[in-house]
C-alpha cells in the first residue's frame, strides 16, 4: 500500500481532500472541509497516496498536551477511501496516527472495522431508515406505539411546518433536556449555531417544527441532507410536546415529504436504549460504529482527567 502521510492543517489541499469526499465509497458530510473547519478548526489529516484515502484529525491541545477528540456535533469520521481496495486500511490509518496526540479519543464511520490491538474499541449504536420506499409502505413498518403518538398528535390538532429557526428549536431544547446535560454550555449552543450557518450556506439543512392549536412551537428538529444522507441532528422538545406525539408527528412528517427519495436517513442514535427503540419504532435498522482510544498521557495527567 502507498505511504500514508501526516499533513497539517496549513499544509492541506482542501480541494484536493473535498474531492476525495465527493468520490468516497462511504461519503459523510461531517468529513468535508468546509465542515470539519467549523467543528474543529485546526483539524489536521492523514493522506493515503494523491488524496486516495483520508482520516482527518481533530485534535485539540490542552497545556502542552496534543491530544484528538471527537468535535460535538460530528458522530462519525474515519476513515473515507475512493477505492475498495483500501476499505481495509482502517488499522493502518490508526497506526499512522502521530505520537504526538498523547490521547485519542475518536469515532469511526460505519465502514470502518478496526482491530488494532495498540486501541480500546467500542462499539456504538445509531439507527438508518432507507426512504426509497413509498410512503403508505414506510408506514407498515410502523410500531403501534409510534402510530398511537400520531393519532394523539393528530387529536390535538398539531401542524408541521419549516420555518422555525434553529435559535427557536434550541430555546425548546433548552427549557427542557437542556437542563440535565452539564456539557451544553453557550459555546455549545453557538457551535451549533454556525454549523447550521454552514450548513445553510452549502444548501445542506433542512428545519422542520410542530405548532399547538395556539400556533405556538413546542418541537422541532434540524436535519441535513447533502447528497444521499439525511441526518437527525438536533431537536428540541417542551413538556407539551413530549405528552402531545409532536416528534412522532414531526419525524413522520419527514419520512413522508422526502418518500421514493434517495435519502438513508440516520436518526444518530443511539445508545441509549430507550431512545434507539423511539427511532427503530419507524421501521429503521439498527447499525454499529466503532469508537477508538487509545491513552499515552503521563501517568500523572491520567491520573488528574480520570
Amino acid at each position: 500500500m502507498k505511504l500514508i502521510k501526516y499533513i497539517p492543517h496549513k499544509e492541506l489541499n482542501k480541494e484536493a481532500w473535498d474531492h476525495c469526499i465527493d468520490n468516497a465509497v462511504n461519503p459523510m458530510v461531517y468529513a468535508y472541509s468546509w465542515f470539519l473547519d467549523v467543528v474543529s478548526p485546526d483539524w489536521d489529516a492523514l493522506v493515503l497516496g494523491n488524496y486516495e484515502a483520508v482520516m482527518p484529525l481533530p485534535n485539540r491541545k490542552r497545556f502542552t498536551f496534543s491530544y484528538l477528540a471527537q468535535p460535538s456535533f460530528t458522530q462519525q469520521l474515519g476513515v473515507f477511501y475512493t477505492n475498495l481496495q483500501h476499505m481495509h486500511a482502517t488499522n493502518d490509518f490508526l497506526a499512522a496516527i502521530p505520537d504526538k496526540f498523547k490521547l485519542v479519543e475518536i469515532n469511526l464511520n460505519t465502514y470502518n472495522i478496526p482491530s488494532n490491538p495498540s486501541f480500546t474499541i467500542a462499539s456504538n449504536v445509531t439507527c438508518h431508515l432507507e426512504l426509497s420506499k413509498n410512503y403508505q409502505e414506510l408506514t407498515k413498518n410502523y410500531t403501534q406505539q409510534i402510530l398511537r403518538n400520531l393519532k394523539k398528535a393528530e387529536k390535538n390538532n398539531l401542524s408541521v411546518h419549516s420555518d422555525i429557526s434553529v435559535q427557536n428549536i434550541i430555546d425548546l431544547f433548552k427549557s427542557t433536556k437542556g437542563k440535565t446535560i452539564k456539557n451544553f454550555k453557550t459555546a455549545t449552543y453557538n457551535l451549533l449555531l454556525n454549523i447550521t450557518k454552514t450548513l445553510f450556506d452549502n444548501k445542506a439543512i433542512a428545519c422542520l417544527g410542530v405548532k399547538n392549536n395556539s400556533g405556538t412551537y413546542i418541537a422541532g428538529a434540524v436535519f441535513i441532507k447533502f447528497y444521499d444522507n439525511a441526518i437527525f441532528l438536533f431537536s428540541g422538545a417542551n413538556t407539551e410536546a413530549k405528552a402531545s406525539g409532536a416528534m412522532s408527528l414531526l419525524i413522520d412528517s419527514f419520512i413522508k415529504t422526502n418518500a421514493q427519495s434517495k435519502y438513508l436517513l440516520d436518526f444518530e442514535g443511539s445508545n441509549n436504549k430507550k431512545l434507539a427503540r423511539f427511532y427503530l419504532g419507524f421501521g429503521a435498522k439498527q447499525v454499529n460504529y466503532y469508537s477508538v482510544r487509545k491513552n499515552n498521557l503521563p501517568l500523572i495527567i491520567r491520573w488528574v482527567k480520570s
